[in-house]
């Protein structure tokens, strides 16, 4: 048969129903698109699991050396690949407002480094930050003034704290931006994903001339979440991670009965001549049809299930989850090829039979 033949004939047993197109495609669709949404939403649970980690502060690590932390060392280990942010912490002397001049407001003097630790965005280098449960209490926001036993302190921003298990002081204090220079307490770094080789990064902003009888320990700034979340290996070792041979395989089963369906058609066209490669082209044409809408159809289920309630990039979830539905098509292909290659002219009266 010419290819214009074999596109008519194609489009023929689409239009009129033989191929059964409109139910596969639907039952593909349905079983793929289950299967990715599945994953999908166990993805976006984890990284839920992750967002929730990090906001809570459970991924701040804190090196504790009173008066033997080195500023220059732990700024610079914002610019290592297992650490996002860090800063150097020191605690001062207490601060008393003029609003409430019996109750002074423990300081703390950082290096710029802690203000992306904390999540502060200061309008300018000079000023302090407050956290926003101070700032709401005294009707106060960034670039307010806060008048004080030292004079007048500009608000050079305001960062939140929640009272969520993480350690408290910074919760109720003014914190005071300095120079990176010179002795402090602790060491403040956000690493992400927590790992052993950040620890021991950490442990490196400890002063050298340290003595020997000072105590140095790495903790957690919240625990409340546990001591780590290990997302690459709650990922690679999720119960859902077989959606994608889950996908390939009802692919497979459906492209084979779609065409086993029809041996008796198909056993009496070979009968009265028709090639093998001709009706091979049709049925790969045919299938490719139903199972290419079935993606279609299993890719906009899956578009919609991974924005609700998602903390990161919904497509990053797509991605990897559309590969299911994908792998559908072909496997839908192979089982059609399979099912054709089976049927035997010869086999044409017992089909007959078992119609």
């Amino acid at each position: 048969m010419r290819p214009a033949a074999i596109l008519s004939e194609a489009w023929r047993n689409l239009a009129t129903g033989t191929t059964r197109a409109a139910v596969f495609a639907i039952a593909l669709a349905a079983v793929t698109a289950s299967l990715a949404i599945t994953d999908a939403r166990a993805i976006i649970a984890l990284q839920q699991r992750a967002a929730e980690f990090i906001a809570a502060g459970a991924s701040v690590r804190v090196l504790d050396a009173a008066g033997s932390t080195d500023g220059p060392s732990c700024e610079a280990l914002s610019g290592l690949p297992a650490v996002g942010s860090a800063g150097a912490v020191s605690e001062g002397t207490p601060v008393t407002l003029a609003v409430m001049p019996d109750n002074p407001i423990p300081s703390y003097e950082v290096t710029p480094g802690m203000g992306e630790v904390l999540g502060v965005r200061p309008l300018s280098a000079e000023g302090v930050w407050i956290p926003t449960d101070v700032a709401e209490k005294l009707g106060l926001e960034a670039g307010r003034t806060l008048q004080t036993d030292r004079g007048p302190l500009a608000i050079a921003g305001v960062y939140d704290y929640p009272d969520d298990g993480r350690d408290s002081r910074l919760g109720y204090a003014l914190v005071i931006p300095t120079v990176a220079a010179g002795a402090f307490d602790q060491c403040w770094a956000n690493a992400w994903p927590v790992t052993e080789e950040a620890d021991g990064l950490i442990r490196s902003a400890v002063a050298a001339d340290v003595d020997p009888d000072t105590s140095v320990t790495v903790g957690q700034l919240n625990t409340r979440l546990g001591a780590s979340f290990d997302a690459a290996a709650e990922f690679s070792g999720r119960i859902t991670r077989t959606t994608v041979p889950g996908a390939a395989l009802a692919g497979l089963v459906l492209g084979f009965v779609a065409i086993r369906a029809r041996r008796l058609e198909i056993a009496g066209a070979l009968h009265v001549g028709q090639s093998r490669r001709a009706l091979l082209a049709t049925v790969v044409l045919e299938t490719a049809a139903w199972s290419v809408a079935a993606l279609a159809l299993a890719a906009c289920a899956l578009l919609l299930a991974v924005v609700p309630n998602n903390p990161a990039d919904p497509l990053h979830a797509f991605a990897i989850d559309i590969r299911g539905p994908a792998a559908a098509v072909p496997a839908a292909l192979a089982g059609a090829v399979v099912a054709l290659l089976l049927i035997r002219e010869n086999h044409l009266f017992r089909y007959f039979k078992d119609r």
